[in-house]
């Protein structure tokens, strides 16, 4: 008999979470570019850093909503701006691509720094 993960385990969250942003980058990159009103992409970046060092730093890797929403409320951020920057950016593979690659850079940058917590 096959056993399956419990609902509600932190890896189905995550799972579930990821498949959820994936398909909304999917549908985004169908969009053409609006050119609207979002977020800078310093903001994007920015917002998106926060969010995976609280998710790193949590227990199970999961950060519960009321958390996510101070983490971004800190940098005066809802999650609809981050939503709404990828809807307008996500046709633009190549864009997309760099901003990506400066969010890695940045959490290997924090990565490389010495733990100060203690």
């Amino acid at each position: 008999m096959r056993r399956g993960r419990a609902p509600g385990s932190p890896f189905l969250l995550r799972a579930a979470g990821a498949a959820l942003f994936m398909a909304a980058a999917v549908a985004a990159a169908g969009c053409e570019d609006a050119g609207g009103d979002t977020i800078s992409r310093e903001q994007f970046v920015e917002g998106y850093v926060a969010l995976r060092v609280a998710e790193l730093r949590s227990p199970g890797g999961v950060i519960p909503d009321d958390e996510r929403e101070a983490v971004l409320a800190e940098l005066e951020l809802i999650e609809e701006d981050l939503v709404a920057f990828a809807e307008t950016h996500g046709g633009d593979v190549g864009f997309m691509e760099a901003v990506w690659a400066e969010v890695e850079s940045k959490l290997d940058q924090l990565r490389s720094q010495p733990d100060t917590v203690g």
